[in-house]
């Protein structure tokens, strides 16, 4: 044989030494994807090895990164409410305590109204402030006349306009009570407007504090730096290694035993001429095929599972603080590390069938 193995026996009787066509690469692509149609089920084996892994590496990964994009993300905001809510507190907690007595013979109803209040629904609290001034009986009616508080109309408009400058939210100072009888005097019926101010901005603080115990549910805690929190804990790094040697050694598992089922196939492609390199060659092309589209499915499957999860604790904020680019990048590295661990998986099969002698494997019965 001469050099690069490119000339073979051309025939017994000639004697002479003739150049061997060595087919392309385009053939080698050709003959296995018809391979991977013939063995379509043992491929999906392989395959759903590949999207198991990957999904749990996806998952993880871009948990984890979601997770602390939502715990940095809400600090800054979670302190600018905070220090709103403070702020229209000072005026709000007398006037709730005052509103408490008037509300003395319905005290069961205001409590659980308030309750709906601080949760960020003001249409109930309102609703029953319209109620109690028009209750039929007298013993039932409230009246929020002459409600002792030094909050004034103009700091109403100050902390609702602080709201809508801070905060970005919209108060409710709209459809509250009012005496028809005495709205053009300076009264006090303007100051349940403050309930509309209140509830929304504390809806906002409950929405915080829901993010805050969702978060140390995982064990993060309000005071951990951001940079503890970019960085991955060891249990996740641990979780991510795992995936890969899973990953790895079910390519190489389910490689091997498609060699295993096609000695025979090898045998005749050699005994027509099939160079070893064409041999390796056509397992890791199948290899490549399975990697990549095992590895799409299962980011596809991991990026489903984590949007679930994450709604599931965080809720809307998962998307409101969700770190496109570290996903991205995330869904970047997996495609790489899926389609190179089916690659490498696939070696040391495609070694073992090019390394075989043409006689050995005919030999072997199906």
């Amino acid at each position: 044989m001469s050099e690069d193995h490119e000339k073979i026996l051309d025939g017994p009787a000639s004697g002479k030494i003739g150049k061997q066509i060595q087919l392309p690469l385009s053939k080698a692509i050709e003959i296995s994807i018809k391979s991977l149609k013939t063995r379509f089920w043992r491929s999906m084996l392989t395959v759903s090895l590949i999207i198991l892994a990957i999904a749990f590496l996806t998952f993880v990964w871009t948990a984890n990164h979601v997770q602390s994009a939502v715990a940095i993300g809400m600090k800054p905001d979670a302190a600018r409410i905070t220090a709103v809510s403070q702020e229209i507190d000072v005026y709000w907690k007398p006037f709730e305590f005052e509103l408490s007595h008037r509300f003395g013979r319905q005290k069961r109803d205001y409590a659980k109204m308030l309750k709906k209040l601080y949760a960020g629904n003001t249409g109930a609290f309102k609703q029953l402030c319209i109620e109690g001034e028009t209750a039929s009986l007298a013993k039932k009616k409230v009246n929020f006349t002459d409600i002792k508080t030094e909050i004034t109309h103009e700091k109403i408009e100050e902390l609702a306009e602080l709201v809508r400058t801070r905060l970005k939210l919209e108060p409710d100072l709209e459809g509250w009570p009012t005496d028809p009888l005495t709205a053009s005097k300076a009264t006090s019926r303007y100051k349940l407007k403050l309930a509309g101010v209140k509830g929304v901005v504390q809806g906002e603080v409950q929405r915080y504090n829901n993010l805050q115990l969702a978060l140390q549910r995982r064990d993060v805690k309000p005071d951990t730096p951001d940079e503890e929190l970019r960085a991955m804990s060891p249990t996740v790094v641990w979780l991510i290694i795992i995936s890969l040697l899973v990953c790895g050694v079910g390519i190489t598992n389910a490689m091997l035993m498609s060699v295993t089922e096609r000695f025979r196939e090898i045998g005749t492609m050699k005994c027509l001429g099939a160079l070893d390199g064409f041999i390796v060659k056509l397992f890791l092309l199948e290899s490549t095929f399975q990697g990549v589209a095992g590895t799409i499915l299962g980011i596809l499957i991991g990026l489903i599972i984590m949007l679930l999860s994450g709604l599931a604790a965080f809720g809307m904020a998962t998307f409101h603080y969700f770190p496109v680019i570290g996903v991205l990048l995330i869904v970047l590295y997996a495609l790489v590390i899926g389609s190179a661990l089916s690659v490498i998986g696939a070696v040391l099969p495609a070694l073992r069938a090019a390394h075989m002698a043409p006689v050995e494997a005919m030999r072997v019965e199906e």
